[in-house]
């Protein structure tokens, strides 16, 4: 649940976005205010993971406001709603999440909120001694526990890839038929239909030797993967991460390179899945325009025999068209 707090001058505009946000799933107003010194206290006293805030307010400047609350909460995510656009330079000096001119729309303002998400989810770290699952798929297909590779034995390549195109669809319930088309389509119905359950059951075996919170879950002529809150997938996390930052106006160099670390081969590297070649061409698409993106930074900074360009070289350097990239921005071979 992600908890909210508004403050607006105008009664109207806040009663309206405090509907508008109500509608959302997985939204709670935790206060609306017209006073800044009642949301500062309200901050200090409650949970709130995101305040919704105008910028020309009476008796305070919202930018101002936002510091304020900053100081209190450094984690806290900032979202600016207003009448004016002039200020949207000083807004994200301070790391503003998002900036809305009103009249805000309910599209708008679910964009808003999904980006609050994706950077909470980003952020976010595992509290000292929990447990901790990394599902990799940058590269090989490996699943870690506490950063230590999980000896993952699986009987049959069937069985494999059955897991794979769960976690590849994480989200979704999938037709028993559509599993079946996908990976026994040579079979006769009763005979595809056994090879399936038993995949399903070496799946729940494996996982549960290695005592992973995954579980599958069958529901008549659906199957459905459901993952513990303990665990990340890999690619997952890299495309809502890129995404971000490549609609993010400034290159920070720091949280680009941070990420072009996960990305250790293409999507599911080595394994000739038909289903997996458009999410891998996506994937790719996305490392390569934050290579792109950085290499033209670079040189703004740096020689081009550079520490940072000697590190990126030794991200990308199993990759080809990585190389052709910094070769052409950067200079170097």
């Amino acid at each position: 649940m992600l908890h909210i707090s508004i403050i607006d001058d105008e009664h109207l505009a806040l009663q309206y976005l405090d509907l508008q946000l109500s509608k959302i799933e997985g939204v709670h107003v935790t206060g609306k205010f017209m006073d800044a010194k009642e949301l500062i206290k309200h901050v200090q006293e409650h949970k709130v993971d995101a305040v919704f805030l105008d910028i020309r307010m009476p008796y305070v400047k919202g930018t101002d406001l936002a510091k304020q609350l900053l100081n209190i909460n450094p984690s806290l995510y900032i979202v600016f709603v207003t009448a004016y656009n002039e200020y949207g330079a000083e807004a994200f000096e301070i790391n503003a999440v998002d900036y809305m001119l009103k009249p805000i729309k309910q599209e708008r303002l679910a964009v808003a909120v999904q980006r609050i998400k994706d950077r909470q989810a980003m952020e976010q770290k595992m509290t000292p001694g929990e447990s901790r699952y990394i599902i990799k798929d940058l590269g090989m297909l490996q699943i870690y526990e506490n950063d230590i590779r999980a000896d993952v034995k699986w009987r049959t390549s069937k069985a494999k890839e059955l897991f794979a195109y769960f976690i590849h669809h994480h989200h979704k319930t999938i037709l028993k038929r559509d599993l079946i088309e996908l990976l026994w389509s040579n079979l006769f119905w009763e005979k595809a239909n056994a090879q399936l359950y038993s995949a399903i059951y070496q799946i729940r075996k494996t996982l549960q030797q290695i005592g992973a919170p995954i579980e599958i879950i069958s529901q008549e002529e659906f199957y459905q993967i459901d993952i513990g809150h303990e665990i990340q997938i890999q690619s997952h996390q890299f495309k809502i991460a890129a995404q971000r930052l490549l609609n993010e106006k400034e290159v920070d160099r720091e949280q680009y390179f941070r990420l072009l670390e996960w990305y250790q081969g293409d999507y599911l590297a080595g394994l000739g899945y038909s289903w997996a070649v458009k999410e891998r061409e996506e994937l790719k698409g996305l490392w390569l325009e934050l290579i792109d993106r950085l290499t033209e930074e670079l040189p703004l900074f740096e020689k081009t025999s550079s520490y940072n360009v000697a590190k990126l070289k030794r991200l990308t350097g199993f990759d080809t068209e990585a190389e052709e990239i910094i070769k052409d921005k950067c200079g170097v071979v």
